[in-house]
């Protein structure tokens, strides 16, 4: 599929189940109970459907469906300390967002949002509703979410445990990508977040940590490149 926001992402849970990400912006798609897009869907690692899975039996759903009411999730990744798994995904004007993903739930687009449509108004069901699952971590002004990784290593000791996540523009103007660390409490509740590489203004795709325990990142420019983040001396 062409474009960056209209891929899927996919993720193998520790149980050996695989998650996929679809794209849902169109209309209300992702709040379609029987249909693929704007979920995100779990299968089996040879294409079968779980047993568990949230609506598997329940009149008027797909049974591959594990959450639904996504916009355009941009990463999906498993956190072992809290056996999590956090989305990031990717809001209007605003309203980018993190979410834990439980069984279940639906994340509310296009319903409820904290951004505004690109024409300006907020999104008709206000900021939550009822039923819908709020994100852990907003971006307003929006980053345009991309990747994202929880730091694990040892050669940065202040971030061990920290979110990285990239941003292609802040606020909507290009040029001003950038990566943001979020730290969390003990509960996975954000407590601050700095801003890095933004003097460099560019667009950051993914951020990822080697086995080395250094931070990896992709630009996604004319001429982008892969970045190793290493300590200061």
């Amino acid at each position: 599929m062409q474009g960056a926001s209209t891929v899927s992402r996919m993720l193998f849970l520790p149980d050996g189940t695989l998650l996929v990400s679809t794209w849902g912006e169109t209309g209300q798609v992702a709040q379609d109970k029987m249909g693929l897009s704007g979920k995100i869907l779990r299968y089996t690692a040879d294409g079968g459907i779980p047993k568990d899975n949230p609506f598997v039996g329940k009149e008027g759903y797909r049974p591959e469906i594990y959450t639904l009411g996504h916009r355009t999730p941009e990463s999906l990744i498993w956190h072992e300390p809290s056996k999590s798994i956090f989305e990031s995904e990717m809001g209007p004007n605003g309203g980018d967002e993190i979410n834990i993903i439980k069984a279940g739930n639906n994340y509310g687009w296009p319903l409820v949002s904290l951004g505004r449509s690109y024409a300006g108004p907020y999104q008709p069901g206000g900021f939550h509703a009822e039923g819908m699952t709020m994100p852990v971590v907003n971006f307003v002004p929006s980053i345009s979410t991309t990747g994202m990784a929880f730091y694990t290593g040892d050669k940065f000791p202040d971030w061990k445990g920290n979110l990285f996540i990239g941003g292609v523009r802040y606020g909507e103007v290009p040029g001003t990508g950038r990566i943001q660390r979020i730290v969390f409490n003990s509960a996975m509740e954000e407590t601050r977040r700095e801003t890095l590489l933004e003097d460099k203004r560019w667009r950051i795709r993914d951020i990822r940590q080697g086995p080395d325990g250094l931070l990896y990142v992709i630009t996604d420019e004319r001429n982008g490149g892969l970045l190793r983040i290493e300590p200061a001396e």
